[in-house]
């Protein structure tokens, strides 16, 4: 199995409060409804990355994997075998956000929980590719998850987002994100904060080039 945490989050927005407030038609100089629309722009942001599979403003996480190469975790059926896809994937970890900047580390840990770093000279970081992926180079292998703990013993630290500045995003997301939270705020009656928020169909033609389907429910 694979688990993908965020490490490190940034303070700033892909959109200003002011820009959405303009957006909105209300008067900047206002402060009434500030705390609301703060909210509706986090959980805006949120369901859009999720959705994209990507990170607007850049953020460090880890993925972890109990083992590599980690199509295990998949059952193949009768009649299939481990034919030249899979002994390709077993040579790639695929990075689960996107776009990804770098690859920080890989660590990998025994059954006393003790990291060990893996060498940045035995793999390549395929930042060209979207989703990114970590190749390993020409004779390299990955350490034996045989040796390793159980759960987690695998963890790869990556950043990934457009940058630093909302000015780094593509307009045509923040757009999107700027319509969105429109209709959130223009349906705000009928959402808390605790449920899925559907994104309009208005809206998915603006997100469909950004977003990164991959065919399987496995992270990694």
């Amino acid at each position: 199995m694979a688990g993908l945490q965020l490490i490190t989050e940034s303070r700033i927005l892909p959109v200003t409060l002011t820009e959405i407030k303009q957006t909105l038609r209300l008067d900047p100089e206002s402060y009434d409804q500030d705390s609301e629309i703060i909210m509706m722009m986090n959980s805006a942001i949120k369901v859009l990355e999720d959705y994209l599979g990507r990170s607007f403003i850049t953020k460090t996480y880890d993925l972890y994997l109990d083992h590599i190469p980690f199509y295990h975790d998949e059952i193949l059926k009768e009649g299939l075998s481990e034919g030249p896809f899979m002994e390709k994937k077993a040579r790639e970890i695929i990075l689960s956000k996107s776009p990804v900047s770098q690859v920080q580390f890989i660590k990998y840990y025994d059954d006393s929980d003790t990291a060990t770093t893996f060498a940045t000279s035995n793999y390549y970081v395929d930042t060209v590719n979207e989703p990114a992926r970590v190749v390993l180079r020409r004779g390299q292998t990955f350490p034996d998850s045989g040796s390793l703990r159980v759960a987690n013993a695998y963890q790869i630290r990556f950043d990934a987002g457009y940058g630093t500045a909302a000015k780094d995003v593509p307009q045509t997301l923040k757009q999107a994100l700027n319509l969105y939270i429109s209709h959130l705020y223009e349906n705000r009656e009928i959402y808390t904060d605790i449920i899925q928020r559907p994104i309009p169909m208005s809206i998915h033609s603006l997100l469909l080039p950004y977003r990164i389907v991959r065919f399987g429910s496995r992270i990694g």
